[in-house]
This record gives structure tokens, sequence and C-alpha cells, in this order.
């Protein structure tokens, strides 16, 4: 029945339709007559090549306008078939070089006046062949539209090689005796063409569509009136011809007025229908909304706002902040800053204002408001404070006891939400309470690069349990921690999981002085094997070691002197390992006497540049010749230097220009003096310079982790410091600092 009912309607608008198509078509015939007597009387005997060609130019324009419509729209989300676009395109540049020959038939040019029929014929035949398969499919997710316009310029090629390059295929539409009758078949051929596109488009003219196809109907009605004018003449002189080419304007009008009008009006329809359904949504929300906009007036308010104040839509709609202040009177401070402007100006939302208005019947109301910035304006919402309060005091509540706790925690919800933490886990993790609040723990996990599976799955609320985890964290800022979470399971009354309790310690420096004691056992263990064994293995290197340089005093064989060589190197390099050891567990009382600095490391200088460590190594040494005396050891500082010079070339081992710049300088403010040595080495990582220092810890494949370690512990006994800075791929620089003597 409803389907009846349904069917009775669109026949009535149907027909209402159609009326109005008939009458307008009426209405166009005679002014276009009118007009065409006018046109001919007046201008067409003065020169009928320039009024053809502006009549024919008024379409060509139209019909090219409406191609770039459609091209341009065509990247849009819902497009018309371009081949309306493309169709048109190729008809005006055929209606152009009708144009251009059309002269020779006023000159009765039989050869080129048939081209210029050629080329109408085949226009209106693409036209009405368009219009047809545009019916059958108007919209369609159209391809490349480029490759459509080459696909269109090859076929316009081609349509131009066949009519005008190799003529016969085509056969003769003009002779001496005028156009022929296969001219005036082929245009009722048209005409039946266009008889059928109506046929099919008359189903849509009901529909509400992107393009207006009443429209397109009374331009396709008009092809066939305009087409019997041009079976009617048999001359250029004759009136048909105008009237024919007037109504093919009138044709082309109404096609681009479908196209351009329903493209404009179309997108403000939809927007005007989104508009009405958004605002019908905010008003079936049980919570009063309304809105500012960029000027602080308010352009929408919703049936609950209506009805919490007492007050119409339409006596606060339109209202600036000031003026609705004026209306909606309120309790308490008036000459805050406006809500809407802080907002608009600020761009932050403000939450959770409590406020206390008049309504209509001077009765006090106490509300909850929370702005929020939107597009084009604020949107503020406003509850009803009773309900609110309750809510936020148990929240403030929880929130409370959670933050009393001193340790940091967080509880998460059975969809892996945090929906809770306390203040001593967001400075632990260094993140903000509310973007943690905001997140899920898969994207805490990430954050935090927490990549260990047994967290993972203890996280996942299938998975939820009580436990004990240790794993590494990462903040955002960089520090890595490393932490022990404890897990408790919350279950309700009906003892089902619904969330899980977190707690977190920081046991870094747990772990950390764990590695130091580890690292005092390994240096007093290696105190005892030193005593132990340095004074036999040395007894062993001085045997090895005489043997092979009495080898390389009586061999004649440089191969053999080589090997001895290397028998020599390898013993001096164990000697050296051994002494960091015996050092390290034994270290030999400091001698402290005033050196002059300069002096100390001028003493050096032939050391530096003539040791074997320095080949292919440009040494350069800049000295600050303000000289002050420092209270050291000299053999210590000395061994210092060179450790640290060794470490600097063996850096640079890969480079192809090594340089090792060392210089001097004091710090008269703080009563320093320092040496720096530069190199343009492999450099060292953040990571690995926190670790300089720290006994066996090493980046060499040979190296024990003691050579600075020693150096660091020589420097500090002198009250001075070591600074690094380094940069991967640039270079390393070892700053020395030990304070000079007071030269009182």
């Amino acid at each position: 029945m409803l389907n009846n009912k349904y069917e009775v309607i669109c026949k009535d608008v149907n027909q209402k339709i159609i009326i109005n198509i008939i009458v307008t078509f009426i209405i166009v015939l005679f002014i276009s007559f009118i007009l065409s007597i006018v046109i001919y009387n007046k201008f067409w005997a003065l020169d009928k090549e320039l009024v053809h060609m502006t009549l024919e130019l008024l379409s060509v324009f139209m019909g090219v306008s409406t191609f770039l419509i459609i091209w341009n729209r065509h990247s849009s989300e819902e497009s018309i078939n371009f081949i309306l676009g493309f169709g048109y395109l190729i008809v005006s540049v055929m209606d152009v070089v009708h144009t251009y020959f059309y002269k020779y038939i006023i000159l009765h040019d039989v050869a080129n006046s048939d081209a210029s029929l050629k080329y109408w014929l085949l226009a209106r035949i693409i036209e009405v062949l368009t219009l047809l398969m545009f019916s059958y499919l108007p919209y369609k997710k159209n391809g490349n539209k480029y490759i459509a316009m080459f696909k269109t310029l090859v076929l316009i090629s081609f349509l131009f090689y066949i009519l005008q390059i190799n003529k016969r295929f085509t056969p003769s539409f003009y002779t001496v005796n005028g156009i022929t009758l296969l001219k005036i078949i082929l245009e009722y051929f048209i005409i039946i063409l266009a008889a059928l596109t109506l046929y099919k488009l008359k189903n849509n003219l009901v529909t509400k569509q992107l393009i207006n196809f009443k429209f397109l109907y009374i331009s396709i009605l008009l092809i066939i009136p305009s087409e019997v004018c041009f079976t009617l003449f048999k001359s250029p002189d004759s009136i048909w011809v105008v009237f024919g080419h007037v109504l093919k304007i009138c044709s082309y009008y109404y096609l681009y007025k479908a196209v351009f009008q329903s493209l404009i009006n179309y997108p403000y329809d939809q927007l005007n229908e989104n508009n009405q359904r958004l605002s019908d949504i905010l008003n079936a929300i049980p919570i009063p909304i309304h809105t500012y906009n960029l000027n602080n007036k308010v352009d929408f308010v919703n049936n609950k706002f209506e009805e919490l104040f007492k007050y119409s839509k339409k006596s606060i709609i339109g209202l600036n902040d000031y003026e609705i202040s004026k209306v909606l009177r309120k309790v308490g401070n008036n000459y805050e800053n406006s809500l809407p402007y802080r907002v608009n100006n600020n761009e932050e939302e403000t939450q959770n204002i409590i406020r206390t208005y008049l309504d209509s019947h001077n009765k006090e109301i106490k509300v909850l408001i929370n702005a929020h910035k939107i597009k084009g304006g604020v949107l503020i919402l406003t509850n009803d404070i009773k309900q609110e309060q309750q809510i936020e005091n148990l929240n403030l509540q929880a929130q409370t006891i959670l933050n009393s706790i001193s340790v940091p925690t967080m509880i998460i919800d059975y969809n892996g939400e945090i929906i809770a933490c306390n203040s001593y886990f967001a400075d632990l993790v260094e993140v903000d309470y509310k973007d943690i609040i905001k997140m899920n723990t898969y994207e805490l996990n990430n954050l935090l690069k927490l990549n260990n599976n047994e967290v993972h799955q203890i996280f996942t609320p299938i998975n939820f349990r009580d436990g004990r985890i240790d794993c590494v964290i990462e903040t955002p800022s960089g520090n890595k921690k490393n932490i022990q979470i404890s897990t408790s399971v919350i279950k309700n009354i009906y003892n089902e999981r619904i969330g899980l309790m977190i707690v977190v310690q920081d046991v870094s420096k747990v772990k950390e002085n764990q590695i130091k004691l580890i690292n005092q056992e390994k240096l007093a263990l290696l105190g005892q094997m030193g005593a132990t064994i340095v004074h036999e293995t040395r007894n062993f290197l001085t045997t090895i070691k005489g043997n092979s340089q009495l080898i390389q005093l009586y061999t004649d064989n440089d191969r053999i002197k080589g090997f001895a060589n290397k028998i020599n190197s390898d013993t001096d390099e164990v000697n050296r390992i051994i002494s960091d050891f015996l050092n390290l567990s034994k270290p030999r009382e400091t001698e402290l006497e005033e050196v002059a600095f300069n002096d100390l490391i001028s003493s050096m200088k032939s050391t530096i540049k003539t040791s074997s460590l320095m080949s292919k190594v440009q040494v350069s040494l800049e000295l600050d010749y303000d000289e002050r005396y420092i209270l050291c050891d000299e053999t210590q500082i000395k061994q210092v230097i060179l450790n640290i010079c060794k470490n600097a070339v063996e850096s640079m081992e890969n480079v192809s220009n090594p340089k090792l710049l060392i210089s001097t300088g004091l710090n008269e403010q703080s009563k320093e003096v320092y040496i720096k040595i530069e190199d343009n080495g492999k450099g060292m990582s953040e990571a690995i310079i926190k670790k300089i220092g720290t006994p066996f810890f090493t980046t060499k494949k040979t190296g024990t982790g003691l050579g600075l370690n020693a150096c660091y512990q020589i420097i500090k006994e002198h009250k001075g410091r070591i600074e690094i800075d380094s940069k991967v791929g640039i270079g390393t620089t070892f700053t020395i600092i030990i304070p000079y003597l007071d030269e009182d």
C-alpha cells in the first residue's frame, strides 16, 4: 500500500515537471523565433559569415565551458560521467572547423562547402551519441582524466584525418544542386537519437541528484527543432539557418545550466541538509548546548538549553557574550573575561567551570561548564551541577587517595585503558598526567620502549594476574630506568576481573650499586691475583724477551728477525697489561711537587711526536705561554696524557687524514689550567661517554677497560677532572683540568 502511494506521488511530481518543461520549451521556441527574425533582418544580409561565426562561437564557448566544469569536478568524490565533458569538447572542435569552412558555402565552393557540412553532421552525431550514452550512466567512478584527454585528442586527430586528408571514405553532403538527401536523412537520424535519449531520461526527472535533469531534458528537446530547421533550408540565405543556430545556442545554454548551476547549488543543498541533520542531533542530546562563532556571537542553542534556562532560542541566538550576560544573568563575579573570547584566542579548552545563573523566572541554577574549541567557533556544554558534583566528588576522592600513595601507581580497566595514575607514576615515566590518562597500555609500552613480552602478556585483559616483573624502560627524554612492576588484579563483587592495579618501583640505583659492588669484588680479586702471579709472570716475560733479543743479535735471516721483533712487541704488550692490573691493585703513592705546567707539556713534545704511535698522524701543539705552576706527580700526569693520546691515535686508524691537536690554556676565574687533546677520529655516542672511566668498560677488542679508569683516578687525586666532548663521525676532545697554585 505504501509503495502504491509512493508511486502516485512520484507520478504527480513527474507530471508537474513535464508540464513545466513543455511550457519552458514553447516559450524558448517563441523567443528564439522572434530573435531569429531580428537577426535575419538586421544582420544576416550584411555579413552572413560574421553572424554565423558569432552564433557558432557562442555555442562553442558554452560547450568548452561545460567540458571545463566537468574536468575540474572530476576529482570530487561524487563525479558526473566525464564522457559528457569530453564528448562536448570533440563537438566544439568539430564546430570550430565547420565554422572555418562555412564561408565556402556562401561562396558556393562545392568541395569546401561539403567539408563544412561533414564537420557539422559529425559534431551533431557525436553530440546526440554522447547524450545517449550519458543517459544510461550519468554517474560513475571515472578513470584518469589525463589518459581520457589523450584518447580524446587521438580521436579528434583520427576524425580530422578521415574527413580532411583521406576523403574517399566519406560521402558527399553538398553538390552544385545544394544539400543531398543523405544529409537530410542523417539529420532525421540525429532527431531519432535525441528522442531516444529523452525517453531514457524521463525517469530521472524526479530524482534530486548532482545534475539537474530538467535542464538537461530541455537541452535535448531543443536539439529536435534545431535539426528540423537544418533539413528545411536550401541555401545559406534561408531564415531556417539562423533559427536553427539560435535554437542550438539555447540547447547549449540549458546543458551548461544543467551542469554549472547543479554543481554550484548541489553542494550547498547538501550542506543545508547536513546542517539540519546536525541541528537535529544536537537538539536530541540531553545536555544543554550552545555555540559561539568567531565573532563571539551565539549561533546555535539546543532544546535542552532552552528547557534549562527557560529562554527561547530566538532571544539568545545572535547575542554576543556581553549581551547574553544581560539576558542570562550570572550570580557572583560579572567582570571576568569572556569565556568564548578566551577559548577563541587562546585555542585552549576550558573545563569544569562552576557558575550560577538566574533563569527567566529568577531561579538560581548552578551549572558546570566545559568550553571546547571547534572549527569556526566555540562549543559550550552546560551540565546541572547537582549530578556532576556527585560524580566529581567521587573522582576527586579516588584521585586524592591515589596521590597519597608514595609509590608510582597506575590502574587500567578491562579494555586495557589507563583510567587513573598518581603523580609519582607521571614523574617516573616523565609524561604529563593528562597524556597518560588518554592512553591504553599498548601506547604506553611503545612510548616507554617496553619490549618485554611478559609485561605485554600480563597487561592483556584476558591474562590479568598478580605478579612481579623486572624490566627496563626509556622515558621520552631518553632516560633509561630499571623498574620492578608489581600487579594486582581488581575484581568486582561477582569475583570478575575488571581491572589491574600496577605498582612500580624504580630500582635503577639498586642495580647501579650491584654493578659497583661486582666491580669492586673484581678489583679486590685482581689485587690478590696480581700479588701472587705478577712476579712469576714477569720472570717468564724477561726470559722470553731476552731470548728473542739474542735471536735478533745472532741471526742474519730477516724473516727470523721479524718474528723475534714480533715476540718483543707482544711481550711489551703483555707486560703493559700486567702493569695496568698491578697499578690498579697496588697503586703507588703519589709524589706531589710544584711543576711548571707548560714545561711539563713541552718536555713531552718530542716524546709525543717521535712516538711510534704517531706514525702518519699530523700532531700539532698549541701552548698558552702564560705560565702557571701546579702541584702534581709529574710521572703520573705524563702517564695520563700519553694514555689519552694513545687512545686518540687508535680512534683514527681508518681516517684518511688523521690529526691530533694538543693545546693548553687557563681559566683565571676558577684558577685552573687545562690541556685539550683533540682528534678527528670516529667519535663516541652519549651512552658510551657516560660509561668512560668505569672499570672494565672498553670499546676496543683487546682492551681491558683499566687504562682510562686509572687516568680518572690519577686526575681525581690531583683534585682535577676530565671532561669529554665527542660527536660520532667527527671526533673527540678530552680536556684534563687541574687547579694551579696561587702566585702568592
